[in-house]
């Protein structure tokens, strides 16, 4: 569980993430929406601390009990491959960070890019790229998996078959997640729940998925 509260950070003068509360609860899958440039990104490099110094409150409360426990995957939108590594290491790299020794290939199967294990990055399709990244993030993720727009720069089918396997995979580990997304069809088909980032960087909640026409209205005039 991720407990936000009163969260702000700008750089300088300029806030971009202004006075945030909300909570992420465990197994929860959620999207965040909202214009170019509001601070979509920034907030979730937040909470992966990738970015430590903001205002505010950001606690993590894992199943294990101690807050230095709490385990993140985060998939940034250029996927943040090794070109040097291949596909297995790639995979791999999380694992051997934290001393262990998993099976990489339950993920690689389920996200079908087992065959692809000893190919290296500039070898990949865009679609295989984001799976390797997204195989190497559930590893990495016993508690939280966060996504910066991950099916952004695919094309429909691709995306939409990225989509199903991003979901399966979902289904089998359950970690919470929160990904960035500017499709407001993508939200509502993947996400139990919709956060909203307006251009003054607040985030509100969107809680009605079924009116559809209300979230594009609501999207569009942000």
């Amino acid at each position: 569980m991720i407990h936000v509260r009163n969260l702000s950070f700008g750089y300088g003068e300029r806030e971009i993430v202004k006075d945030v509360s909300l909570d992420i609860m465990p197994q929860e899958l959620c999207a965040l929406i909202g214009p170019s440039g509001c601070g979509k990104t920034t907030f979730i490099k937040i909470l992966s601390k990738i970015i430590k110094k903001f205002s505010g409150e950001v606690r993590y409360v894992s199943g294990r009990g101690a807050a230095e426990e709490f385990s993140i995957g985060y998939v940034p939108q250029n996927y943040g491959l090794f070109p040097w590594k291949n596909v297995e290491e790639n995979i791999r790299l999380p694992l051997l960070l934290k001393g262990e020794r998993g099976d990489i290939h339950p993920v690689a199967e389920s996200l079908e890019i087992d065959g692809l294990l000893k190919k290296y990055p500039r070898e990949l399709s865009g679609g295989q790229k984001q799976r390797v990244a997204l195989a190497r993030a559930v590893l990495s993720a016993r508690d939280l998996l966060l996504l910066d727009e991950p099916f952004s720069a695919l094309d429909m089918l691709t995306a939409q078959k990225a989509q199903e396997l991003f979901l399966r995979v979902w289904s089998e580990h359950r970690v919470s997640a929160l990904f960035i997304t500017h499709n407001v069809y993508e939200a509502v088909n993947l996400a139990k729940r919709i956060l909203v980032m307006d251009r003054n960087g607040h985030i509100f909640e969107y809680t009605d998925t079924n009116e559809k026409d209300k979230l594009f209205h609501l999207f569009y005039n942000l």
